[in-house]
């Protein structure tokens, strides 16, 4: 691990705050930027205004996901807004940055200025590590909502990606019935494999009425107006896909479905854990990068 680094952590949920600590302990020199709500270690130093990071740092580390809506720095625990033009203007070409969930146009934006611009869910050590606390937090979701235990619960999961493998063996260890959809051949033949039961995606509509909990995990419209109606009135939904998500909320409050959008569940529920993640991640790029 490179050592002695100055780093900036700008933005970002309770995930970032718990960073900039992480980060201090390990000996660097850190700044925190847009995290003026958040309680810091006093080895953290207060960065102040955003005009501060035209000074050279050896990492620029912005939060997961880097925006909160379109060109808006992702900003929870800060009583100001940053367009996102605004803040990559203040970096100099060759600076590194780490961020999450960028977009192709945020890319090119950073090429075209000779940024170094790196996401951490392109990255199988992050993106495996994350899914712990996601996969945790969304059974924490369904345990408060619900009045009765998930043991012997019929549970679906849509999706068979990183939150959806960790969420199967969860549920399935707890005692639920665990059913996965996917769309790949390869990965209907591991959902057997494991011993859950398998569908393709595109053919579960007409078994939604077997669920007493579905997890969705697929970004991408799923759960449409027609899907929901094929619901059960008692089931409870849980949608944890990014923005826009896979479930048509508008039509599940008509149908009087009960829904939760679970957004940004590792920040909530376990963000010292989450923290760590991203620290480690940090150090495998800048090692990977030789900073």
């Amino acid at each position: 691990m490179t050592e002695n680094l100055k780093l900036a952590v700008v933005g970002g949920d309770e995930r970032q705050a718990k960073l900039c600590n992480l980060l201090a302990n390990d000996g660097h020199k850190v700044y925190s930027f847009a995290l003026d709500k958040a309680k810091l270690s006093d080895s953290v130093l207060r960065g102040g205004d955003i005009s501060g990071l035209s000074k050279k740092f050896d990492c620029i580390i912005l939060p997961v996901p880097v925006c909160s809506d379109v060109n808006r720095l992702n900003t929870p625990l800060s009583a100001y807004q940053y367009h996102i033009d605004d803040l990559f203007s203040l970096f100099s070409a060759g600076q590194t940055v780490i961020a999450g969930r960028v977009d192709n146009e945020l890319f090119s934006k950073a090429g075209r200025n000779g940024i170094r611009l790196y996401d951490y869910l392109e990255r199988e050590d992050f993106t495996v590590l994350n899914s712990i606390p996601t996969a945790e937090g969304a059974i924490e979701v369904a345990m408060r909502e619900l009045d009765t235990t998930l043991n012997r619960k019929r549970c679906l999961i849509l999706g068979f990606g990183h939150i959806g493998k960790l969420l199967c063996h969860y549920l399935r260890g707890i005692g639920a019935t665990v059913t996965a959809t996917a769309r790949k051949f390869g990965d209907l033949a591991w959902i057997h494999a494991y011993g859950y039961e398998a569908i393709e995606t595109s053919r579960v509509k007409d078994s939604l009425s077997k669920y007493d909990i579905i997890f969705n995990t697929i970004p991408a419209l799923i759960l449409d107006e027609d899907a929901l109606s094929h619901v059960r009135g008692d089931a409870f939904i849980c949608d944890l896909a990014s923005k826009p998500g896979g479930v048509d909320f508008n039509a599940a409050r008509q149908l009087g479905l009960h829904t939760v959008q679970a957004l940004s569940l590792p920040g909530k529920c376990a963000p010292m854990s989450a923290a760590a993640a991203m620290r480690d991640t940090i150090y495998n790029i800048l090692d990977e990068w030789g900073n």
